[in-house]
C-alpha cells in the first residue's frame, strides 16, 4: 500500500485505541471520496486485529475542491465513543 495521510491517519488512530471496536465509522467529505475510503477499507483491514462493523460514508457535501475531510469514530461493545478525531488533507494530486 503506497503511504497516503489518510491511510497513516486510519492506521494511527487504531493503535492508539484504548479497547478493541465493535464499531467505526469512517466519514469522508471530498470530491475525491472513493479512492479515499478504498484507503481507509485497507488501513482499516490491515491495522484491525478484531472483527468490528464498519460504516464508511462518502459525504456528498464535499469541501472545496483540493480539500479532503476525514472523520473517524470507534465505538465499544456498549456503544460507548471509545474515541474520534477529524483530519483534513490535500487533494490525492497534490499529496503525492
Amino acid at each position: 500500500m503506497p503511504a497516503h495521510p489518510v491511510y497513516d491517519t486510519t492506521l494511527n488512530f487504531l493503535g492508539g485505541l484504548a479497547a478493541p471496536p465493535s464499531r467505526l465509522e469512517a466519514r469522508v467529505a471530498s470530491r475525491e471520496g472513493m479512492p479515499l475510503l478504498c484507503l481507509v477499507e485497507a488501513a482499516l483491514s490491515h491495522g484491525l486485529a478484531t472483527s468490528a462493523d464498519r460504516e464508511l460514508v462518502w459525504l456528498s457535501d464535499a469541501p472545496p475542491a483540493g480539500r479532503n475531510l476525514l472523520s473517524l469514530r470507534a465505538f465499544g461493545a456498549d456503544r460507548t465513543l471509545l474515541a474520534e478525531t477529524t483530519h483534513e488533507f490535500p487533494s490525492l494530486e497534490t499529496a503525492e
